[in-house]
């Protein structure tokens, strides 16, 4: 392998040589080189030693990096394809979770390998970068305009109005969605079926934009509209005849469900209302009049039937394929009423969905040049470098500054999703080791994070969003808790192995497919998707214990090595990628084997490095 790595850097850096070796001027006379070879063959010019010289460096440079775990050159399609993303987020101009972070970073990877790839999402803020195109569109009477700029190779599309500028922008403070988790705005149908609407529209009426050839891809709720509208609306007119859409589920938790009052507003025909159609148990649809409380959950108990609308439900019916963000969660979410949160039969007669392991942002998460890390390392020096990050978290937290101590760490949402009252539970039962836990969320689990200092002086507790503690966190912990219900895929994880942090983890989605028990994590069990079971905090508490054991081990030493030696980029996931779109918009009889290529990360040999 590195021997074909090492072709592939002399190619590159011939070619980058060729560009930067001096040229000779047309009709001068050169310089002739006193170097000569050992066997007295002619004097080389001062340009050819220059580019060989030049031609040496570059090849050093680059096997040096791939030795030190960069990437060969990425390897161009021979099949590119017009690729539109449709998002409601887009890092780094909007997210509220994992869904910004795939949309921000997997379309730079397609790019790279030889696709034309846009997206498009609304324009929630002034955003600096951005320009306006001056292109204008009628959408269900709405005059929509759309902001543009190119980074990485990639077209980023805005749409604007103020159903979603006045909002959202700085003057209000308000969030993408609504107000607070469980209060979402109460024209949300609205706002985002002009989106949707206003998303097909660009693609024909930027002069930038592929036309009507192109492979869609919608994610969540907020797009679930594309492939309805595509199907039903435009095809039937003779419209976009050879598009495809493939949607994907980042939480199936969240599937835009509202009343039927709201279908007139979507000015949709009446033919789409088969597949919107839903009936469930529950009486409210949480929105700002109706808003879910901190201490409320939705009741287990079937009280309908109530007819709503479910665009999840339409979006998956009418798309060409249906992908989520790992394998294990594509099964999950099929297999019964409880993970597929009622959509599993809906899923299962599309045929099921299909997983692709999200990758991670190799750039803002990288300890070779974090600048809140106090002493930079990579694979080759991460116990110097960690030594001196724990070090440092432990005086900035106001823990004891104790090498030999344990450090877990716990980064995300205070809330039941990521399983923070199951943690908060096992604490009293975890001895000899620290723990800090980083977050916001419920105004109860902030409380009791507060106060994690009062009842042990090695627990400490920090709410509030804070990026540099993040990172501190990530680099200085020995070990990071991903105690969740449910994990689509999770980036916490993966964040952690980039930097030699050892993943303990529950058994559930995308967890399952990222962190080998043994071999660059622990697992903890699958923990009760409803209520706090005291099992699961001596679950918690256990494996704590298990992995703290390990601490100080040679076992540990090399499971340290063994996360840091991944390569968690997005260069992987984006072939799989590629394979299941060639697959679903021409038909690509070698995307089986393209697909098959790309294993997931607890499946792939571990590299062995020194």
């Amino acid at each position: 392998m590195l021997a074909a790595q090492q072709k592939a850097a002399q190619k590159a850096a011939m070619a980058s040589a060729m560009q930067a070796a001096p040229r000779v001027a047309t009709g001068r006379s050169v310089v002739a080189s006193r170097t000569m070879s050992m066997g007295g063959a002619r004097p080389m010019n001062a340009p050819a030693v220059a580019q060989r010289a030049a031609v040496r460096r570059a090849t050093r440079v680059l096997v040096s990096a791939i030795a030190n775990g960069a990437t060969a050159p990425v390897e161009k399609t021979s099949n590119p394809m017009n690729i539109v993303f449709v998002s409601a987020e887009v890092a780094p101009w909007s997210k509220t979770g994992g869904l910004g972070d795939v949309v921000g970073g997997l379309p730079i990877e397609l790019a790279k390998r030889g696709h034309k790839v846009i997206t498009i999402a609304p324009r929630y803020d002034q955003y600096s970068d951005c320009w306006d195109t001056s292109v204008v569109v009628n959408v269900d009477g709405e005059s929509v305009r759309f902001f543009h700029a190119i980074k990485s190779g990639v077209h980023r599309v805005f749409i604007d109005h103020p159903w979603f500028l006045a909002k959202v922008w700085g003057k209000t403070g308000s969030k993408l969605y609504g107000n607070r988790s469980g209060s979402d705005y109460i024209d949300n149908h609205k706002r985002f079926t002009m989106f949707c609407k206003a998303a097909i529209e660009s693609v024909r009426a930027l002069p930038f934009g592929p036309g009507e050839d192109c492979v869609f891809v919608a994610n969540d709720w907020h797009s679930a509209l594309i492939p309805l509208i595509i199907k039903d609306v435009y095809q039937p007119r003779g419209q976009f005849k050879n598009a495809k859409v493939a949607y994907c589920i980042h939480n199936i938790a969240f599937q835009g469900r509202f009343w039927p009052e709201s279908f007139k507003d979507m000015q949709l025909p009446q033919s789409t209302m088969s597949k919107l159609g839903f009936i469930d148990g529950y009486s409210k649809v949480f929105d700002e009049k109706n808003p879910l409380d901190d201490d409320e959950k939705p009741s287990d108990s079937w009280s309908g039937p109530f007819n709503k609308l479910n665009w999840m439900k339409a979006g998956i019916l009418a798309a060409d394929k249906v992908l989520t963000v790992s394998p294990n969660y594509a099964s999950e979410i099929g297999s019964g009423p409880d993970k597929g949160v009622e959509l599993d039969s809906i899923i299962r007669m599309a045929g099921g969905a299909e997983g692709i392991v999200n990758g991670m942002d190799v750039t803002e998460w990288n300890p070779k040049t974090d600048k809140y890390v106090p002493v930079k390392y990579d694979r080759n020096s991460v116990f110097e470098g960690k030594a001196a990050a724990k070090a440092a978290l432990q005086a900035e937290a106001g823990l004891p500054v104790d090498p030999t101590a344990p450090l877990f760490g716990y980064i995300g949402r205070l809330e039941e999703q990521k399983g923070v009252d199951i943690l908060l539970s096992a604490l009293p039962k975890i001895s000899n080791a620290q723990v800090i836990i980083l977050g916001t969320g419920k105004a109860k689990y902030e409380q009791l994070v507060k106060s994690m200092a009062t009842k042990n002086p090695n627990f400490k507790g920090v709410v509030k969003f804070s990026a540099p503690m993040a990172h501190q966190i990530t680099a200085g912990a020995d070990f990071i808790l991903v105690p969740s219900r449910f994990e689509p895929c999770g980036l916490i994880q993966l964040h952690a192995m980039q930097y030699g942090t050892v993943p303990v983890v529950a058994s559930t989605g995308g967890l399952v497919d990222t962190v080998k028990e043994g071999v660059t994590g622990f697992h903890m069990g699958a923990f009760d998707p409803d209520r706090l079971n005291p099992a699961d905090a001596d679950a918690v508490a256990a494996t704590v214990s298990r992995a703290a054991q390990v601490f100080q081990t040679p076992k540990f030493r090399e499971m340290v090595k063994n996360c840091i030696s991944q390569d968690l980029s997005w260069a992987a996931p984006a072939k799989k990628w590629e394979a299941i779109l060639e697959e679903v918009s021409r038909g690509c009889t070698a995307a089986p084997a393209k697909k098959a290529s790309v294993p997931t990360p607890v499946q792939k040999q571990i590299p062995v490095r020194a």
